[in-house]
């Protein structure tokens, strides 16, 4: 299983919304491996980034290893049937209490402490921020607009709802295709209802441009970034177009990342079916497979998808599963609308999986801690080095 799934599963542990699968497979973990310093970091990690204003002592991490043991004790009327797990959620902690002193005190530790600046100098996560190019040219900014009418552009109706949605209604009765785009900053996200009850995420840098009434085929254009759960119409295909590729679909959900910066893109599948086409080359998709094509070349991959890792900017999270610390540093860049600077040459990969809802300092601190590089924060720029 990837690290980053064992660095979900923690979290979810200690945030007691682990499910009897996920605990067995945790303690498989475990009892696989006895040293299990690793599990120990894991664990260390999540709980500094929960108590960051904590004491950093021996008395503290007792005194956390003793609520945990009492916190996993079970009623006094089910002790006899639950006692193997009670007993085997016991070794682990005494297991972790093990590791964690031993990452905590060990000289030479190749855990690196996050630097002090990186909390001196922190940036807010990104929010719902996008601004909308109407079909005369008028631009509305989102953010700022009230919720409400915001639009009528012949027989269609623009409504901004709470929780950062658009929503379009109705069918234009001019005659003429008119076309409206969505563009999403860095440090923004957006959703948006066409007409036809296709639901839209885009992501931050990403640019939605589509039709205020479909034809014969629902067609639109995308940079960036999107996920889409589209509404089935059999008569009614729908087609993105993206980097001189068409993913067509008939009613299905799926994510596109296609980044000029990136080094390919990725289209993978959720629900449905999903042909992906470029020039003369086409491929179809099962539910859980991704077509990646890298830039600038014609050839269509095909291999399983990682879910988690594909969608996790749309559950509002950050996964790292063996993730090039340049590829993590971009999608800092683009969350948190910041540059960054590498001081050193860098050539690592980094695991971890934590929410887009809090500062970057915090996201910086875990990384810390998967890995051998150092941040530090100046204004709006990152700092990384070894």
């Amino acid at each position: 299983m990837p690290e980053a799934r064992w660095n979900h599963i923690v979290e979810k542990y200690l945030d007691n919304t682990c499910t009897r699968e996920e605990l067995r497979q945790l303690l498989q973990w475990v009892e696989e491996d006895p040293d299990n310093a690793h599990f120990a970091a894991i664990l260390r990690t999540h709980w500094e980034r929960l108590d960051a204003d904590m004491p950093d002592d021996a008395a503290h991490w007792d005194q956390r290893f003793q609520a945990l043991t009492l916190q996993i004790s079970p009623p006094p009327k089910r002790v006899i049937r639950y006692r193997p797990w009670v007993a085997a959620a016991a070794a682990v902690l005494l297991l972790v209490a093990i590791g964690v002193g031993y990452y905590k005190y060990r000289p030479n530790t190749s855990i690196v402490a996050a630097p002090a600046t990186i909390v001196a100098h922190d940036v807010a996560p990104g929010g719902n921020k996008a601004m909308l190019t109407l079909a005369d040219g008028s631009v509305i900014s989102l953010d700022s607009a009230a919720n409400g009418l915001l639009a009528q552009e012949g027989g269609t109706s623009v409504n901004k709802r709470q929780n950062g949605q658009l929503a379009y209604q109705g069918a234009n009765a001019s005659g003429q295709q008119q076309f409206n785009t969505l563009s999403v900053p860095k440090g923004g996200t957006y959703a948006l209802i066409l007409p036809d009850g296709s639901k839209i995420w885009l992501n931050s840098a990403s640019t939605l441009r589509f039709p205020l009434t479909f034809g014969a085929e629902r067609k639109v254009l995308l940079t960036g970034e999107a996920y889409f759960e589209i509404a089935q119409d059999v008569k009614h295909p729908f087609i993105v177009a993206v980097n001189n590729t068409e993913i067509k679909v008939l009613g299905t959900s799926f994510n596109v990342m296609a980044y000029q910066e990136e080094s390919k893109l990725t289209a993978t599948l959720v629900e449905g079916a999903l042909a992906v086409s470029k020039n003369n080359k086409q491929v179809i998709l099962k539910p859980g497979q991704q077509a990646n094509i890298p830039a600038g070349q014609e050839k269509i991959d095909v291999s399983t998808a990682d879910l988690d890792e594909a969608l996790a900017w749309k559950n509002d999270r950050f996964y790292f599963n063996n993730t090039d610390i340049h590829t993590a540093m971009r999608q800092l860049e683009r969350w948190y609308d910041v540059q960054v600077t590498f001081r050193d040459s860098l050539n690592m990969r980094l695991n971890g999986t934590i929410s887009r809802s809090v500062n970057i300092s915090k996201v910086l601190k875990m990384l810390t801690f998967t890995g051998e590089a150092n941040f530090s924060i100046e204004e709006k720029t990152v700092i990384v080095g070894k």
